[in-house]
């Protein structure tokens, strides 16, 4: 037994090539500045923590403002050391960050418009898992961003139930 317990997940942090393209991007999705640290000056060692020496960057933390105390994102451009964003291609898994969505194809749309990049032309469906919409776009790292809309009432999709092969008997 443990004497500690994980309360909630707190934030993630995006790795940017350059921060105030990607807090416009995210502001796009409807995220909001809850902390911005872009003339902050990191202190000696600040990236111990993260298996680093010392580092220096800029960043900003964002909200969802439908939820207020929910996870954050952390923006951060990376100054020392520089970040590697290698180019997305088939033959790279891609990192992905994944958003419950009300109404995914008005958002494809919508973004669309703006000039987001997604990965089809139009949001895909598996009314069989549950999934009603679902939109890949790219933000301006390389990052995938996936729009998901559920039936209501499910947590997560039913993708196990319905792709799992039945046991032979």
């Amino acid at each position: 037994m443990s004497d500690f317990t994980l309360q909630h997940l707190y934030h993630t942090i995006i790795n940017c090539r350059d921060i105030e393209e990607s807090v416009q991007f995210y502001r796009r999705l409807g995220f909001e500045v809850v902390s911005d640290r872009r003339d902050a000056v990191w202190p000696n060692g600040s990236g111990v923590s993260f298996g680093l020496g010392d580092t220096a960057g800029r960043g900003v933390l964002m909200i969802l403002p439908s939820d207020p105390n929910g996870p954050m994102i952390d923006l951060i451009e990376w100054l020392e050391p520089k970040a590697d964003f290698p180019e997305p291609s088939p033959s790279r898994v891609p990192r992905v960050i994944a958003f419950r969505t009300r109404n995914v194809p008005a958002a494809h749309r919508a973004l669309a418009a703006q000039g987001v990049k997604f990965t089809t032309p139009e949001p895909t469906s598996i009314p069989a898992a549950g999934i009603v919409a679902c939109a890949c776009c790219y933000d301006p790292n390389g990052n995938i961003v996936e729009l998901i809309e559920l039936e209501p009432g499910l947590r997560h999709s039913r993708i196990k139930e319905v792709f799992t092969p039945p046991a032979k008997a």
